[in-house]
């Protein structure tokens, strides 16, 4: 009777409180990574993992350490080049898909889903193994080319997935219609087509970013001697750099804040249309 009572007790408690225990095991975490940024660094410059007193001195050290810059500057070039050219692709490749046929549809999406589930070193051991072949064979060196290649590959199939459902959904008649008032299919594209797609266009955009900055595995295997904040972040494994905290502190401050700012301009935006809503239908009911 006690066990049966006991265990009652804990699925209850369960029920009621997964979700903050999930939610704790995923933000505690960042927060420790937050509270950690604000803690001085040792002699080496590597973290502090004992709390002291708080101080913004690994912030003010962040934007004059070399290495860091290096490998910021690195990533963001990277993401310049890369974000365009996979964009392009998957845009192209969806409306391709929108106007192919079923059969090759699902070949496309499959390979395309294939290339998304294949292990990163495979994928990484592939190209290295191919630009070995190829372009080393040439007389050039692994960098930065290579590297973008390679990030190209792997973040236009995430892009396709991203932005095809949107063009699955896109209404032919409204191309029609365009082009019935003597637009170019260019301008039709242009105009109507991209407008479209505008909200998957921009979460493709979040996910190649977050990809591109945050692979290591991929890059690592083609980068040479181009370093970029990943590959720059796994190399101080052994004694973990205190611009490393910094710098994850720093993104998940920023991130915190987008979130918070979006949410309160969707509180007001939906917040004044049901006022909107509401005066208008008081209105109606005057003039009745």
């Amino acid at each position: 009777m006690n066990k049966h009572f006991s265990w009652n007790m804990v699925t209850q408690f369960l029920k009621k409180f997964y979700i903050y225990i999930v939610l704790a095991m995923i933000y505690v975490p960042l927060i420790f990574v937050v509270l950690l940024s604000f803690s001085a660094p040792t002699d080496r410059g590597n973290i502090n993992p004992n709390f002291s007193t708080p101080t913004f001195v690994n912030y003010l050290d962040l934007w004059k350490d070399d290495e860091f810059l290096n490998g910021l500057f690195n990533s963001l070039l990277l993401s310049v080049v890369v974000v365009p050219i996979s964009l392009l692709l998957a845009i192209i490749t969806c409306f391709g898909l929108w106007k192919a046929k079923p059969f090759q549809q699902k070949m496309v999406n499959l390979t395309t889903q294939l290339t998304i589930v294949n292990p990163e070193a495979i994928t990484g051991i592939s190209l290295a193994l191919l630009f070995s072949s190829t372009w080393v064979a040439m007389g050039f060196n692994l960098g930065f080319f290579t590297v973008v290649l390679a990030h190209i590959s792997f973040c236009t199939p995430y892009a396709i997935i991203a932005i095809y459902p949107r063009m699955a959904k896109m209404n032919r008649n409204q191309l029609l219609a365009s082009y019935d008032l003597g637009h170019t299919r260019f301008n039709t594209f242009w105009k109507i087509t991209i407008p479209y797609l505008m909200p998957a266009i921009l979460s493709a955009i979040a996910i190649i970013l977050a990809m591109s900055l945050d692979d290591f595995i991929i890059t690592n295997l083609v980068n040479g001697s181009f370093q970029t904040i990943g590959t720059l972040i796994y190399s101080t494994r052994k004694g973990i750099k205190a611009w490393v905290v910094t710098f994850g502190a720093f993104v998940v401050i920023i991130t915190f804040l987008i979130i918070i700012v979006n949410a309160i301009r969707k509180y007001y935006r939906i917040k004044n249309a049901n006022k909107k809503s509401a005066t208008e239908s008081a209105s109606k009911g005057g003039e009745s």
